[in-house]
């Protein structure tokens, strides 16, 4: 089986490679974390991607498949299949991905409430906040968005102006905290303000790599309460 990997080097150019993949049984149709660390150990020893648990539970190894974002743990491959860094990211090398910025974004920023307990000793906390905690930071969510694509690459270095769908539902997240307290739930808000939140209310919708609604639990009711 073959398949093609682009490849970005540091000076912006590119070259796509045509690999192949061995599989351990007849029929095996790889994800493309299977190939790309075959390909590693047996093609490309200098390729450089990053991958953590290797079970859907952090989104550090998303790619692009054919122009789209994808866990390359989970996304199994078809022949000519072709594998490329994430578009929305300033690319570093091969398929690593600059992701720093997209959280120092907000660092500092939106309020972090204390570790206050309830009385039973347990986490206060709430349906609605620990539903948001399953985003992964897969960064699915920037492919096709309007507002985070009006960020430039000089603003990648010294901090993006513009807000994407994982700001927001950190910033929403910050808004129903439990343990936030009304000035803590304004100053959030107000960061969601700052970050162009009100273009958001005629978007066409935000897609996540886990199956977060997006638009329903997280941009409809930051946009009802801050605009």
């Amino acid at each position: 089986m073959t398949y093609k990997i682009k490849l970005q080097k540091p000076d912006g150019e590119t070259e796509i490679r045509d690999v192949g993949f061995e599989p351990i049984q007849e029929g095996e149709l790889p994800t493309a974390l299977d190939l790309l660390l075959q390909v590693q150990e047996r093609e490309l020893p200098e390729l450089a991607f990053r991958y953590g648990c290797r079970n859907k539970m952090c989104g550090v190894c998303t790619i692009n498949v054919n122009g789209k974002p994808r866990l390359a743990c989970r996304q199994k491959l078809k022949e000519g299949d072709e594998l490329s860094a994430l578009s929305t990211l300033p690319v570093i090398r091969d398929l690593v991905v600059r992701r720093d910025q997209i959280n120092r974004q907000l660092q500092g920023r939106i309020p972090r409430t204390s570790e206050t307990r309830s009385d039973n000793g347990g986490p206060v906390t709430s349906e609605e906040y620990d539903s948001l905690n399953r985003c992964v930071e897969c960064y699915f969510c920037l492919d096709g968005c309007p507002l985070h694509e009006q960020n430039n690459d000089e603003d990648h270095q010294t901090g993006l102006k513009h807000g994407n769908p994982y700001a927001f539902l950190k910033v929403w997240q910050a808004v129903v905290d439990p343990l936030a307290n009304e000035e803590d739930r304004a100053t959030a808000l107000d960061v969601a303000r700052d970050l162009g939140v009100k273009t958001c209310a005629d978007c066409d919708g935000c897609k996540c790599g886990i199956g977060i609604n997006l638009m329903k639990d997280v941009i409809r009711p930051l946009v009802a309460v801050a605009v």
